[in-house]
């Protein structure tokens, strides 16, 4: 069996930006500080080489932040002199000027020995010594000969890939970074990280559907099966397809007949067999297409299901078994089971017979709503005092529904396929378990900040998913208070609910006889009473915390969450500040941009301290941690990048290669001042980023061409977005201790994104019978010609803009005691 590329689920990326086959080495030693590991290689290279290695693995040759970066440096260098990422630019006049990273940037933090740098000491600046290294005694730093050899030690952002599966990490031949390379025939799966490729032998021993139960079969309508396997031999990646066939008219069909009938692919997946003989299952979902009906009234028929070995090397004899009722008599056809639709008894031979009609109409169905967290707060209905006046600080809401929603029963390839016959919005109620008093179903008021607007046009068998910002409303806040039926309520149920204007026509099965058996899901929260504090108490918090997203998962969404801590009580005073901006969809998901700031200042012992990092795609581009009697930090970075990868990404059972590039400027403000009685934090992560996607084919069923270009406008491009908090404390008394603070804080986000829109043309390959001879019996299988070209276009959006303002709140005189 031909090795094959890997396909994932419809629209499901088969490894995110994050998982990749560019590996590093088995370090000496490694240690991880923060968010940094560090690898030490014992390899003696010079300064240059050390550099190139290490950007070869996908990281850079050290380059301490911190002291506690460079003691854990230091920590792993096994009493060696060891390179670091800090060379001098030519042409100097001083021995301490021109010192840069590896990136080119001035070096923040220094640790040099006494006397260092010196350019080998009794003379001015020659250019003689111009590259560093750690001492193995006191970690400090020595500036020597570039062309010297020295271990080294690199560093990532995250822990490397560790190869596995029989893979090694190494530098092919023409190549210029670290990839983990498989023996030969066989290949690296990313999503495994195994190798896989070789001999396999493959049974296909059960099939069942689910709505097979009812015999009837709706088009443009969804179907979920489950196919039984075991491999045998090595470990192999291949695809499974389901498909019907029309049925013979009789159990002895003629030649012609055969060749007459008509068949369809309904959906397919990748599965990887380990080949050690276990059982495996695989779940496969589609939509069942018009083909399958092909214009008749109805149409009988069974369903197949289809392995194909190979992607790049697809021939007829790398396609195994299709069943159905012309084979199951045969000795492989015996081999697999299904269990009676009806009856639930399992039976030889996976013959299902099932009646194929038009679809009966429109079906909205809600398929998933899950709340962002179990645990929900209900703040006090009066507006904290410490809130600024005239400030419009967002409300915090209850906790945020995500729901996924899907509409059938249409062809998505026809003109407005994706209208629907009428606006659909959502309701959400809540009951409290027990429901005391007999008050029934009441209203949560949704999306009060007309951040999502009801929907009138999703595309057939897409999932379209979004979040609903769900608040209180004042009959359930006279419910839950003191003397209210729900008054002692902690556990509550809470029903979402598709408010369709139009009658619904769905697969009886699933959406019930009138079609709205479908619409709600119903989801339980844990009730939590909070209370603004008084300015004489212990403790004080002020906290807010934002999650949104924009776009759909299942094409492009991207989404922003971020929040500000500021605490205050008798051991001093904290600020904690974060904020990430995520991109995914069918290529997969990770981050754009993440940073923090935090500091504190404590009474006792009397220390300051701060932390702070930015990472872009997943490359620490800044981390540094300071503790001391008082801190002062600036920091302003611009940085840009492009990432160019190239993917597999499913459509039905289509493999198509695609390559595509993400091109991102981001910048970092921040500025941190902290002392033992005093905080002042800013923090503004801002990025400007654009995606451009182009896809060929990589020949399986479909040939296809993708075309994409969609851009990220804009994130906290102001000055004055982002984190501000400013603290001060006085210690009143230390006994008993008695402090009092004054604080002014205010957190804005700001967002303008997703321009741009994703088309995909398809021309798709048409099933006919064929016969071979295998295993010493003579079958027919599906074979295949082009037929069909259509265009699809999966994504298309002309912008969001966002601006939220988080907190802004001050205080003066509060106590705590």
């Amino acid at each position: 069996m031909d090795p094959a590329s890997p396909l994932p689920e419809p629209g499901v990326q088969s490894a995110s930006l994050s998982s990749t086959d560019l590996c590093a080495p088995a370090p000496a030693a490694s240690i991880t500080s923060g968010d940094t590991v560090y690898y030490r290689y014992s390899t003696a290279r010079t300064w240059a080489a050390a550099k190139a290695d290490c950007t070869a693995m996908g990281g850079r040759l050290a380059v301490p932040m911190s002291d506690s970066g460079n003691e854990a440096i230091h920590s792993i260098t096994g009493g060696e002199l060891t390179y670091i990422g800090l060379s001098q630019l030519s042409g100097q006049t001083s021995t301490s000027a021109g010192w840069q990273t590896v990136e080119g940037d001035t070096p923040t933090y220094l640790h040099w020995a006494s006397g260092e740098p010196n350019d080998g000491g009794g003379h001015p600046e020659a250019g003689i010594q111009q590259c560093a290294r750690m001492w193995a005694d006191s970690g400090y730093w020595d500036d020597v000969k570039c062309a010297n050899t020295s271990q080294y030690v690199c560093e990532f952002g995250s822990t490397p890939v560790s190869c596995g599966g029989g893979a090694t990490c190494g530098i092919a031949s023409g190549a210029s970074t670290y990839r983990c390379q498989c023996p030969t025939g066989q290949r690296y799966d990313v999503a495994l990280q195994t190798c896989i490729g070789g001999p396999l032998t493959i049974e296909v021993n059960s099939l069942n559907v689910d709505q097979a139960a009812s015999g009837n079969l709706f088009v443009n309508f969804p179907l979920k099966a489950r196919v039984g396997l075991k491999g045998t031999g090595s470990t192999n990646s291949f695809v499974v397809s389901l498909g019907l066939m029309q049925k013979p008219s009789g159990p002895n069909p003629t030649q012609a007949e055969l060749e007459s009938l008509q068949s369809c692919l309904v959906g397919g997946t990748r599965v990887t067999l380990t080949g050690d003989s276990s059982q495996q299952y695989v779940d496969i979902t589609g939509i069942v297409p018009p083909e399958c009906l092909g214009g008749d009234p109805q149409r009988a028929a069974n369903f197949f299901v289809l392995l194909d070995g190979a992607d790049e090397f697809t021939t007829e004899e790398n396609k195994w078994l299709v069943y159905n009722e012309k084979e199951a008599t045969t000795t492989v056809g015996q081999r697999c089971k299904t269990k009676d639709p009806v009856t639930g008894v399992e039976r030889t031979g996976c013959v299902i017979n099932v009646t194929v009609r038009p679809p009966p109409g429109t079906d909205v169905e809600l398929k998933q709503a899950t709340p962002d967290s179990s645990v929900v707060v209900l703040d006090s209905e009066a507006p904290p005092a410490d809130v600024n006046a005239g400030a419009g600080e967002a409300p915090r809401p209850l906790f945020i529904a995500n729901l996924t929603v899907a509409a059938f029963g249409r062809d998505f390839d026809e003109a407005g396929s994706s209208t629907l016959p009428g606006t659909v919005d959502f309701a959400y109620d809540i009951i409290a378990q027990p429901d005391t008093g007999n008050v029934g179903w009441k209203r949560l008021n949704a999306n009060p900040e007309a951040l999502h607007a009801p929907i009138n046009t999703v595309k057939p068998g897409e999932d379209l998913q979004f979040d609903a910002r769900l608040h209180p409303t004042p009959e359930f806040r006279t419910l839950t208070s003191p003397g209210g039926p729900w008054a002692a309520a902690t556990d509550f149920q809470v029903r979402a609910c598709a408010m369709v204007p139009f009658p619904e026509r769905g697969d009886p099965m699933v959406a019930g006889q009138n079609g709205t058996a479908n619409n709600c899901k119903v989801f339980t929260v844990r009730l939590v009473r909070g209370s603004h504090t008084s300015n004489l108490a212990s403790s004080l918090d002020v906290t807010k915390t934002y999650s949104n997203a924009w776009g759909s998962s299942s094409t492009i969404q991207l989404g922003l969450s971020g929040g500000s801590t500021n605490t205050f009580n008798l051991t001093g005073a904290y600020t904690d500040n974060d904020a990430t901006v995520s991109l995914k969809g069918f290529f997969g998901s990770f981050d754009l941009a993440q940073a923090w700031g935090d500091a504190s200042a404590t009474v006792s012992p009397a220390v300051a301290s701060m932390d702070t990092g930015f990472k872009v795609f997943g490359v620490s581009l800044l981390s540094y941690s300071k503790s001391a009697g008082s801190v002062t930090y600036t920091y302003d970075k611009s940085y840009a990048k492009e990432k160019c990868l190239t993917y597999t990404y499913g459509v039905v059972v289509a493999s198509i290669n695609i390559s595509g590039c993400f091109s991102a400027t981001a910048g970092f403000d921040m500025g941190v001042t902290a002392s033992t009685t005093s905080i002042s934090a800013q923090v503004r992560p801002y990025v400007n980023a654009s995606l451009s996607v182009s896809g060929t084919l990589n020949l399986t069923i479909y040939k296809a061409t993708l075309s994409a270009s969609v851009t990220i406008l804009g994130f906290n491009t102001s000055d004055s977005d982002g984190v501000n908090a400013k603290l001060y404390l006085v210690v009143n008394s230390t006994n008993p201790v008695k402090l009092t603070v004054a604080y002014d804080a205010d957190a804005v986000f700001r967002i303008s994104t997703l321009d741009g829109s994703i088309d995909l043309t398809i021309e798709q390959l048409e099933a006919n019978w064929c016969k071979k001879k295998k295993w010493g019996i003579t079958f027919y299988y599906v074979c295949w010609g082009y037929d069909t070209l259509a265009e699809y276009n999966l994504f298309s959006y002309d912008g969001y803009a966002f601006t939220s303002t988080l907190l802004d709140r001050s205080g003066s005189a509060i106590t705590l005691q």
